[in-house]
């Protein structure tokens, strides 16, 4: 005798409703979800162009003299030194131009891996497709990398930081204080992995002439930045105990800080040698300028290490906000490195200026002019596509 499946048909039904139930569940939460995301951009306040204006800050007396004064101070330093602008040049005219060429190249194809490792960064901080946010093209990103860029060598204080944020807000509308986030981690991560190249470059490359007391603080300073790596895991690993003992008052930016910066640091094997891979371009386009002009004698290894050292210790002084783009800071402590290399010949002073020169022009010079032409293009793109949103 034939009997129907009572157990089946008498799941379907409550599966069904189970069914039902999860579907409105999720529907509510994405709601929520949403409510929460348009309560946060109408809490945030957006930054505007005015505020970001780099004509007013350019022309901004706290742009002007502190750069007046240092440039002042590099002329009369270049002047006791004995600098001579003719036979600086003529040096600079025999340089390899094949070797210019190629720093010039390894310094651009910077520009593409730091927008590779800022999408990864952005990725790891929730902006990606799973969350329903869709980033701007690849191209798009190293457009806006390269933006930045020209804002920090046009006003001081570093703002172009900022401007990458106001950017990618600009194209997708996500937060720009989280997304702000996550330029201070990598911004962190660059100085790790910087510190930690320039130290080795410095032991390589002056091991011979180096006194025991900067050794040791050299270790120490590696030391710290190890610890400092530890410290941002444990952070990470520990946050939820950590918000319970931080005041209330100060929770909401502890869990936005963790979001933006902390929440950034995962992927961290492919971060680091992303990073590697910046710093390493940044060495190697002072070391295609050494070898354009000769400048440092003594074996491969050696060579390699002190350009490494000279080209790290120029991003290092970049990030004193002074002036913008470190100009005159970054020239004058050039130099004292590169002197630490050059033998002492009547000439010295005036091959070092060449190689500052020749430096500047492509890691200053040239993001001023293509820099300003992307950034007419690209605020033009912006402008035109203003009124269709309003």
């Amino acid at each position: 005798m034939f009997t129907p499946d009572t157990k089946n048909s008498s799941v379907s039904p409550g599966e069904d409703n189970r069914a039902d139930t999860i579907e409105q569940k999720k529907a509510e939460l994405l709601q929520q979800k949403l409510h929460i995301e348009n309560i946060d951009k109408q809490e945030e306040p957006e930054i505007t162009r005015e505020q970001l204006s780099l004509g007013k800050r350019l022309l901004n007396w706290r742009t002007l003299v502190p750069l007046a004064v240092v440039i002042c101070a590099l002329l009369y330093i270049a002047r006791s030194a004995n600098v001579n602008p003719q036979q600086t040049w003529s040096i600079i005219r025999t340089a390899n131009i094949f070797f210019f060429l190629a720093a010039f190249l390894i310094y651009y194809a910077s520009f593409p891996i730091r927008a590779l490792r800022w999408r990864l960064l952005l990725e790891n901080a929730g902006f990606n497709k799973a969350n329903g946010v869709q980033l701007p093209g690849f191209w798009k990103l190293v457009e806006i990398v390269y933006i930045s860029f020209f804002a920090n060598v046009v006003v001081p204080a570093r703002l172009g930081e900022v401007y990458r944020a106001y950017l990618l807000r600009q194209e997708t509308g996500l937060s720009a204080s989280r997304s702000f986030g996550t330029v201070l981690a990598e911004r962190l991560l660059d100085l790790i992995i910087l510190v930690l190249l320039l130290v080795t470059a410095i032991m390589i490359s002056l091991h011979e002439n180096l006194p025991p007391e900067l050794l040791l603080g050299l270790k120490i300073t590696i030391a710290l930045v190890i610890a400092g790596v530890i410290g941002l895991f444990a952070l990470r690993l520990m946050r939820d105990r950590v918000a319970k003992i931080i005041p209330a008052r100060f929770r909401d930016q502890y869990n936005h800080f963790q979001e933006g910066t902390l929440g950034s640091f995962r992927r961290l094997p492919a971060l680091t040698g992303l990073t590697v891979a910046v710093w390493a371009c940044e060495s190697l386009r002072f070391y295609f300028i050494a070898l354009a002009l000769n400048l440092i004698s003594g074996n491969p290894l050696h060579v390699a290490a002190a350009a490494c050292f000279i080209g790290l210790g120029e991003a290092l002084l970049t990030i004193i906000p002074f002036t913008a783009g470190g100009v005159g800071l970054v020239e004058a402590g050039m130099a004292a490195m590169i002197l630490l290399f050059n033998p002492a010949t009547p000439n010295a002073a005036n091959l070092s200026a060449a190689a500052v020169a020749l430096d500047r022009t492509i890691s200053l010079l040239s993001i001023w002019v293509i820099g300003f032409i992307i950034f007419l293009i690209a605020f033009g793109r912006q402008t035109a596509r203003t009124p269709k949103k309003s």
